[in-house]
């Protein structure tokens, strides 16, 4: 038969009988050139890899990162320390925050007596880094109507900020860092929470737990009386919230959140005007289920033409999950990383994005490390990304299906040469089973002696399947992508037994360019 669906977006439903598919560490391309039903509409390309830029002298998870205005410098936050960062890629300490653990937030202001500044916020307070003359100040009680706050944000040169548990925000003086006037205000509509705030195109969203409310400047002098420059835009309240402060990013023309109003949350939603339209699929909220989600973080980054919006959850399930929206083609795809001592896959290495010298830059949530992501780079920092994809159930009535032969067109031709071993080799033992030598992880997972010591010189693709809906599973069967130079190579796999419900699953995990165009299946089905 024709590809069945073999290639397509991550869709796990509330029972795996319904429906059991996996995207992870693959992203879908459609190309809008071919008609439904031709091969090749929908492909599997890999996810970014992570190339390290720097190491920051601090090993502690990077908190928060942003390029200020200009592109000259960098601000990154690695625990408690505070660095600038220039295009060359040269950290130096700043400064020290109060706090060495959670998000933080920062955006900057041109100041009209000091100029470039960089604002940050830690929830404990509130601080500023000023360019030019290279100065940290943590900003003290006295200075606005409270000491800290949570996030902050940018509008015709005030930083504006909340007052954490809440419903008060606040702005500084206009063209300052500093909030002398003491102005604030309150979100008032309704009587939830200030989570969040965000400002797109120029009006402030006030982000409760249960409610959105819109704000805009309206100048700060009214009738001789100098007075808080933001009022409520009249009748474009929206009826949802976060509980998720830092789920909140840009995405398209308006911005994503994990939502939440008064009949439940966990949905995934965009702002459009002052109308949140939800995007997350069943499948991504059932992912979720009754966990934690307070403490999720966004963000999204761009990149040959796929906007994307990646959100992890660190406290669902053992090890995190993170979940990526790709715009342009409206697919998600989990994106995740592997640790191989565990041989399970955990929460994306990212923490926190920021575009800088030209690059998509990423810190990473445990060690100071910043990489860059790169669609040609098949790693992450060296360590292997495991990719895999599984299918959608192949059921004729519930009768008897013969398979003869499965066929999966990758890329061919996409083997390494001259490659070495990387360093997560040495976390690789040996074994011997019955006389013949074999590689293991310290979980006992196999894997084949020659597809190792080659390192991507012959990538292989490992095939399992499962003949009872995707609770058991067999084990892997192996086959060539395609060594250098081998455009035709073809990933076929014959005589693979019968079943009344397959589920077939491909893993790759070698570091090459692994693209999956489409899959055709030989099948037959029986009378009984």
């Amino acid at each position: 038969m024709p590809d069945f669906g073999f290639v397509g977006a991550a869709y796990e439903a509330p029972s795996i009988y319904q429906d059991a598919q996996e995207c992870i560490n693959w992203r879908p391309e459609i190309d809008m050139t071919k008609q439904p039903g031709e091969r090749g509409i929908v492909a599997l390309y890999p996810t970014p890899g992570l190339k390290l830029e720097l190491q920051l002298p601090v090993e502690a998870p990077v908190r928060a990162m942003r390029a200020l205005s200009g592109d000259q410098y960098l601000i990154a936050v690695c625990g408690p320390a505070v660095f600038s960062v220039t295009t060359g890629f040269v950290a130096t300490q700043v400064g020290t925050l109060s706090t060495s653990q959670g998000p933080v937030s920062i955006t900057d202001i041109i100041q009209t007596t000091d100029g470039l500044t960089a604002y940050l916020a830690d929830g404990l307070d509130r601080y500023i880094w000023v360019a030019a003359t290279n100065t940290f100040e943590t900003l003290p009680p006295t200075d606005g109507p409270w000491r800290g706050a949570d996030v902050v944000d940018n509008v015709d040169n005030y930083v504006i900020y909340n007052q954490p548990g809440t419903r008060n925000w606040a702005a500084t003086d206009l063209g300052s860092a500093y909030s002398t006037e003491a102005y604030f205000g309150t979100k008032d509509g309704s009587p939830d929470s200030l989570v969040s705030l965000i400002v797109d195109r120029r009006q402030v969203y006030l982000l409760g737990d249960l409610t959105t409310e819109i704000w805009t400047d309206v100048g700060n002098v009214i009738a001789g009386i100098v007075s808080f420059p933001f009022q409520r835009v009249q009748g474009a309240g929206m009826q949802a919230g976060t509980n998720a402060p830092f789920s909140v990013a840009r995405l398209g023309d308006g911005f994503a959140i994990v939502a939440k109003d008064n009949r439940g949350n966990s949905t995934i939603e965009i702002a459009d005007g002052y109308v949140y339209k939800r995007f997350s699929t069943h499948a991504v909220e059932q992912s979720l289920g009754e966990y934690e989600v307070s403490d999720a973080i966004a963000y999204s980054y761009q990149i040959i033409g796929h906007e994307i919006y990646v959100v992890t959850f660190p406290s669902v399930g053992e090890y995190g999950i993170t979940w990526a929206y790709d715009l342009a083609t409206q697919q998600w795809h989990k994106w995740l990383s592997w640790d191989q001592s565990l041989a399970t896959f955990k929460r994306h290495r990212s923490n926190c994005h920021a575009l800088f010298a030209n690059l998509n830059l990423v810190g990473d949530y445990e060690n100071g490390k910043i990489y860059s992501l790169q669609n040609e780079v098949y790693t992450e920092d060296g360590a292997p990304i495991r990719r895999l994809r599984r299918a959608p159930h192949l059921t004729a009535d519930l009768q008897r299906q013969y398979f003869d032969e499965l066929q999966i067109q990758f890329q061919p031709g996409v083997g390494l040469s001259g490659v070495s071993g990387p360093a997560w080799l040495d976390a690789w033992v040996l074994a011997t089973e019955d006389g013949e030598e074999m590689l293991t992880t310290e979980a006992g997972v196999p894997l084949a002696v020659s597809v190792v010591e080659t390192l991507g010189a012959d990538p292989q693709a490992m095939l399992r399947w499962s003949n009872d809906g995707g609770s058991t599973w067999s084990s892997e069967h192996w086959t060539s992508i395609g060594k250098q130079g081998q455009y035709r190579n073809r990933a076929i796999w014959r005589r693979l037994g019968f079943a009344r419900d397959r589920v077939f699953e491909v893993a790759v995990t070698d570091p090459v360019k692994c693209v999956i165009v489409s899959a055709n299946l030989k099948a037959s089905v029986g009378d009984n």
